[in-house]
């Protein structure tokens, strides 16, 4: 085993447990090689794993005048560029790529969306099904029928989202998605069905409550719908939309006092909402006018 093997060997075993000794070996061992590809490359690796995007972009680039591997290194710049949101940059580099994988395009199909160049995202996706690439997750499918959803054309949207259901079974995404079609289409049962089953896959997201609490109170669950709500505001205790809906039903139950309290929890997590001082006016509106009587 020369030293440069010996140097890999030894950053593999260390990147885990001990991954700033693997940068300095790695760094030692580009200042004692500086010609070596193999170092260079497990450096930048290394910051990508560890999530510092920028320092593993920085040594992608300094590699990349001088490697033969040009594709795979402008394809690890894009990814860390998605990784950190800036979709444009990440664009740029996924473009430059002359081989296409079902990988790459589900990220530069993810990356257009995020541009909300939609149809050139669908366009992106198709081709992972058109060159029969082998899909082994489900994600493909549900990427296209969240894209599909944007642009509301639902039946295509539940076309893939039961092949990603018969392929490889239950997922929460699934149903929290299928419920939202339901949603729009005014069909609120199927919805509290659809949300009923994510429920039981454990979804927790704010927005799943949110939307589940919508579809009890339109099915006439008031209760469930009040759990719900509070479960948003629980966990993201300054979105104004938990906080609005709930308020709504304890205005309509004409539960004051309780309206009146979560409307004070409101102001204090939540600067200004216009919604909400509307809603605030209301609840002060009826306590004055059950004191006068």
């Amino acid at each position: 085993m020369n030293n440069i093997d010996n140097i890999l060997w030894q950053v593999k075993f260390l990147k885990n447990s001990n991954w700033l000794g693997a940068r300095n070996l790695l760094r030692d061992g580009i200042r004692d090689y500086p010609d070596d590809e193999n170092l260079k490359f497990a450096l930048a690796e290394l910051y990508q794993s560890k999530q510092l995007f920028r320092k593993a972009i920085a040594e992608y680039q300094n590699l990349l005048p001088f490697t033969e591997q040009k594709n795979l290194v402008n394809f690890r710049i894009a990814n860390c560029f998605l990784s950190l949101a800036e979709y444009r940059m990440a664009l740029n580099y996924y473009n430059l790529l002359l081989e296409d994988t079902p990988e790459m395009l589900y990220n530069k199909a993810f990356t257009l969306s995020k541009l909300n160049r939609i149809n050139e995202a669908i366009e992106v996706m198709e081709k992972i099904f058109s060159f029969n690439y082998t899909v082994n997750s489900e994600l493909p499918n549900i990427l296209l029928a969240e894209l599909y959803y944007t642009l509301r054309e639902f039946d295509k949207a539940l076309y893939y989202l039961d092949l990603a259901q018969k392929n490889f079974g239950k997922r929460s995404s699934i149903f929290y998605l299928r419920g939202l079609i339901y949603i729009n289409q005014q069909n609120w049962l199927k919805a509290y069905i659809e949300f009923g089953d994510a429920a039981k896959l454990q979804l927790q997201t704010p927005h799943f409550y949110k939307n589940f609490g919508l579809v009890c109170e339109k099915i006439g669950k008031t209760s469930q719908a009040i759990e719900l709500f509070l479960k948003s505001i629980q966990i993201s205790p300054t979105d104004p939309g938990g906080y609005i809906e709930l308020l709504k039903i304890y205005l309509t139950e004409d539960r004051i006092m309780e309206a009146y309290s979560l409307a004070q929890h409101a102001k204090r997590n939540i600067p200004y909402s216009i919604t909400l001082s509307m809603l605030y006016d209301q609840i002060l509106q009826k306590i004055n006018q059950d004191l006068i009587l």
